[in-house]
């Protein structure tokens, strides 16, 4: 009886441990994965780091189930390899029990996607809300590529997210996410974080080099309620530009938009620091834009239903802008405040106007040559569409032509626009 009993004891230690080593490879192969999908890799299915079915190399057409440990896993895709979607985490429905992905990279030295998307984190659990925090996305090369998001969810928040686009790649769809950089060309909107529904987008950047973009540019995207703050845009080209703008002005009958050839545009939508499509707030947002032409316009912060857009910033050197250029615009009720806006060809400056309408501040004349000017239609500070206030909004155009209007502050609902300032140089 005492062997039998020891004998059991040793089976159950032996399982323990056996189930102790199960759980423990399951969180360091899911929970830190490195996949690597080599030339001969052959994917139907979505493949993600946290796949539980990827050999990595061989080819594998069974249908992957997704872990519940999305965070720091790397998929890397090399060339030859043909995938559908590729994620360096992935969860939906079935992972319940995730309520957070970050630190997750996917590198793409090449491939076909086969017209599927590409993400750091993607998160389309309906049932919980899911943070997409500092995920990353390289992309060196590649083809067949729909979208690109560094992170992507439902409802959460989408924070802290990068994706660096280098080479001629081609994307068919929409970059959202973050870091974009390169002699690329981009079918889509480039956004630095994404949630599709309510949350934030905050602190996430967009930095795109000699790259087009078909459509548009944003920071920091909400499509629902929330917020977008403290996103970063930064665009440029290493060559010199000339492209278009228009608008249609509240209170200004606005220009026609401009005619000029499509194919010199490299941005052809509009671009956005921070951009909420319900209620909730864009504010400290950065766009940076140098020796570019962008087609549509251009916004420091936007909201489309109530909040306020304050604090955010907007800088154009050497670039053609074919509509509007807005530091904060509230297209329903609240606050447009503190924005800035600077317009130049040149880093010199001189005199200045100082306006404090109550309503609309300092309308300035436009450009005597139509032909040669880069801003298509007005400038504005801080707009509010509804009911609000538009103050201590700053504008500065030094050198450059604008065809519309430029305006410190305007309200066009109730609300005040006062003491905003205008300076003019040299235009």
């Amino acid at each position: 009886m005492k062997k039998a009993k020891t004998r059991r004891s040793r089976l159950c230690i032996k399982n323990v441990l056996a189930i102790i080593v199960m759980f423990a490879c399951t969180s360091i192969c899911f929970g830190k994965t490195a996949i690597t999908l080599g030339s001969n890799a052959t994917h139907g299915e979505n493949v993600a780091g946290n796949s539980d079915r990827l050999d990595g190399t061989k080819n594998n057409t069974r249908r992957n189930r997704f872990t519940q440990y999305p965070s720091e896993c790397t998929l890397i895709v090399n060339q030859g390899a043909i995938v559908g979607e590729a994620s360096g985490a992935y969860i939906d429905d079935n992972n319940s029990a995730v309520r957070s992905m970050k630190g997750n990279k996917i590198i793409v030295n090449g491939g076909n996607f086969s017209g599927q998307n590409i993400n750091g984190a993607c998160s389309l659990s309906r049932r919980n809300a899911v943070d997409v925090n500092g995920n990353t996305v390289k992309i060196n090369a590649g083809e067949g590529i729909k979208k690109v998001f560094g992170g992507y969810t439902i409802d959460g928040t989408a924070s802290d997210n990068k994706v660096l686009i280098k080479n001629e790649v081609t994307i068919g769809g929409s970059v959202d996410g973050g870091y974009v950089h390169g002699d690329g060309k981009i079918k889509g909107d480039v956004s630095g974080g994404y949630v599709l529904g309510n949350g934030s987008a905050k602190k996430n950047e967009v930095t795109i080099t000699s790259t087009t973009v078909d459509e548009d540019v944003f920071g920091g995207h909400v499509f629902g309620n929330g917020n977008a703050n403290n996103n970063k845009v930064t665009i440029s080209s290493s060559t010199d530009s000339a492209s278009s703008v228009s608008s249609t002005s509240p209170r200004v009958s606005a220009p026609a938009p401009s005619s000029s050839p499509s194919n010199d545009e490299r941005i052809k939508g509009n671009v956005l620091g921070g951009r909420v499509h319900g209620d909730g707030d864009a504010k400290n947002n950065i766009v940076t834009i140098n020796d570019e032409r962008i087609k549509e316009h251009v916004f420091g912060g936007c909201v489309g239903g109530k909040g306020d857009a304050e604090n955010n910033e907007v800088t154009i050197t050497n670039t053609t802008v074919g509509r509007d250029v807005y530091g904060g615009f509230v297209f329903g009720n609240g606050n447009a405040n503190n924005n800035k806006v600077t317009i130049s060809t040149s880093t010199d400056s001189a005199s200045s106007v100082l306006s404090t309408s109550p309503r609309v501040s300092a309308p300035a004349p436009a450009s005597s040559s139509s032909n040669d000017e880069r801003i298509k239609g007005s400038v504005y500070g801080g707009r509010v569409q509804g009911d609000g206030d538009a103050k201590k909004n700053i504008v500065t155009i030094n050198d450059e032509r604008i065809k519309g209007h430029v305006f410190g502050g305007c309200v066009d609902g109730k609300g005040d626009a006062e003491n905003n300032e205008v300076t003019i140089t040299n235009t």
